[in-house]
């Protein structure tokens, strides 16, 4: 398979337009339907009826990828005070079910790995010959394994074994388990090495993936290849990277003061401000232990790779975006990869099409240049 290449202007508002994006260069909704939505798009509140409103005639046509992709991002910036808890839940099933029709003829396993009251999913596909060796696939913040598929079909077509799963915070974790996310991503990925019995594997993550994979390889020397798809040094300072310098400092500040009446001001700015309120939401859903703000931001600081990377020992390749804000901390990344067997970075641009975060806009680009540097790991 292909996928799409362009990185393209949907929607004037950049949150918006990267995620519609996402979706267009995953080859999972074609140009043309992005576009409508992108032009029919006005605001915080008409993106999730826009994508619902499509859901039934993709369905209708069996392009069922279409329709689990439109119901996914339904989700995706649906506000808590824009529907109900059992309403998201129906989405979210029917997203699955929807999936589950999509991919039902394409050769993949699907399992349950036991762990406490509840499961982490895995999907995976194997060569009946043994393959080039194993690559295991996470996502990050609260991504769901289906989306990916495109991803590891694309893998295993270049010989490879192929095991995606998810983990704390993520997809069926969260929505069917309630295991909220966190940062001991090394917990997740032991439960998976073991229940497949794997030794010598390449471990990808991605998004916030970028820093649970580097956490997990600095506990696991069964991981002998770890890419972080895209790095995530410091994900509190990139999330406040684009702040007002004054707002960054004050912030700053009354982290040593949670009960400061100034937190207020920033509430307020942030409640004005949807992507903000958003993001808290987000964040509270997907790591449980947040009721204020100051709890996010307390919660997301835990997610640095400053002090787990030297222990890190294996081959490493790093992936940015020129035009992501992650790819700020790229070379304090480096640096303090101290172990390290070997490291490996690069950059993408906006000629390449690849300049946002994991390289939405050119897909293919960036899983061709981690399969090259996988091959001649492998054969080394």
């Amino acid at each position: 398979m292909n996928f799409p290449v362009g990185y393209y202007d949907f929607h004037e508002d950049t949150a918006f337009n990267f995620q519609l994006n996402r979706f267009y260069s995953f080859g999972c909704l074609d140009y043309e339907s992005v576009a409508e939505i992108g032009a029919e798009l006005t605001d915080f509140d008409s993106w999730s009826q826009l994508f619902l409103d499509r859901v039934e005639s993709f369905h209708n046509e069996e392009n069922y990828v279409a329709s689990a992709t439109c119901l996914r991002a339904s989700l995706f910036f649906m506000l808590d005070d824009e529907k109900d808890t059992l309403y998201k839940s129906e989405i979210y099933e029917r997203c699955m079910a929807e999936y589950q029709t999509a991919y039902e003829q394409v050769g993949l396993t699907y399992v349950r790995v036991p762990f406490e009251n509840g499961y982490f999913p895995v999907i995976y596909k194997c060569h009946s010959g043994g393959g080039k060796g194993d690559i295991i696939v996470h996502g990050g913040y609260d991504s769901f394994i289906q989306e990916f598929v495109p991803l590891m079909q694309y893998i295993y077509s270049k010989g490879y074994n192929v095991y995606m799963f998810e983990g704390f915070g993520q997809g069926e974790v969260l929505n069917r388990c309630e295991m909220k996310m966190k940062p001991e991503w090394e917990i997740c990925t032991k439960v998976i090495l073991d229940y497949f019995n794997l030794e010598e594997v390449t471990l990808i993550g991605v998004s916030l993936g970028g820093y649970l994979a580097a956490r997990a390889a600095a506990y696991d020397n069964r991981i002998k290849r770890v890419v972080l798809y895209d790095l995530i040094y410091d994900f509190y300072g990139a999330i406040l990277y684009k702040a007002p310098e004054q707002l960054q400092k004050m912030i700053e500040q009354l982290m040593n003061d949670p009960n400061n009446p100034k937190w207020e001001i920033i509430v307020n700015l942030m409640e004005e401000n949807k992507f903000s309120l958003w993001l808290f939401q987000q964040g509270r859903q997907v790591f449980g232990e947040i009721v204020t703000l100051y709890d996010y931001y307390k919660v997301i600081k835990k997610y640095s790779t400053a002090k787990i990377s030297p222990k890190i020992q294996q081959d490493v390749l790093i992936l940015a975006g020129e035009e992501d804000i992650y790819t700020v901390y790229l070379d304090k990344q480096i640096n303090v990869l101290t172990s390290a067997k070997s490291v490996t970075s690069r950059v993408f641009t906006k000629e390449e099409n690849a300049s946002h975060h994991c390289q939405v806009g050119n897909v293919q680009l960036a899983l061709d240049y981690i399969i090259d540097w996988i091959d001649f790991k492998v054969e080394k």
